[in-house]
């Protein structure tokens, strides 16, 4: 399989992680995006993977987290929020995002005097992950890809305990680039910025 030998390309990551969810339904590998294209079951898979991974993105980790980020305003005093953010939450007052815009509730205002300083989730590219997020949603993607295609009960229960496992590896992943503790952060939390 000519795939393998992308190991290493990180602009080819995605592409390997259609191939494992085409794997797992017993689907040929494609190799390249020209086959992508042409395969709508392929592009199926890519579009469950996309799925998942703003699903685990969305929850919040380290890598994708920024506390107390502040957005540029425009001229018109509008704080625009740009389509890669998955979740935003005003440091401080009543501020949320309407319309891809801060909006302040307690003003029913879209305009601001100046900037304000949100905690931020981001989406991110599927080739920028660390392998540990990558396999995770990799695998958690080829659950949900194996049961709507298929369903076969025997294969979902494999894939289920594989998932859990590479969540348990990415969950060690963030502890250690996090550097959780005790006295720096709610306990049991992957991220206290958003809680």
């Amino acid at each position: 399989m000519a795939y393998i030998q992308d190991e290493f390309d990180s602009s080819k990551l995605l592409l390997t992680a259609i191939n494992i969810l085409l794997q797992v339904i017993d689907e040929l590998p494609i190799e390249n995006t020209d086959d992508l294209i042409n395969s709508t079951t392929a592009q199926l898979a890519e579009m469950t993977i996309i799925e998942v991974k703003k699903e685990v993105l969305s929850q919040g980790w380290h890598f994708n987290t920024d506390l107390g980020y502040v957005f540029p305003m425009d001229t018109n005093g509008y704080i625009p929020i740009p389509a890669n953010v998955l979740d935003i939450v005003s440091v401080t007052g009543n501020i949320i995002m309407r319309d891809w815009k801060l909006y302040d509730k307690d003003n029913y205002t879209h305009t601001f005097e100046s900037a304000v300083p949100c905690n931020v989730v981001w989406n991110m590219d599927f080739n920028s992950l660390t392998h540990p997020i990558r396999h995770y949603i990799t695998i958690k993607a080829a659950r949900i890809f194996q049961a709507r295609t298929i369903g076969d009960t025997a294969q979902f229960q494999f894939t289920s305990k594989n998932e859990e496992d590479a969540y348990l590896t990415a969950k060690y992943s963030e502890t250690r680039t996090g550097k959780y503790n005790m006295l720096t952060s709610v306990y049991g939390s992957t991220n206290s910025g958003l809680r």
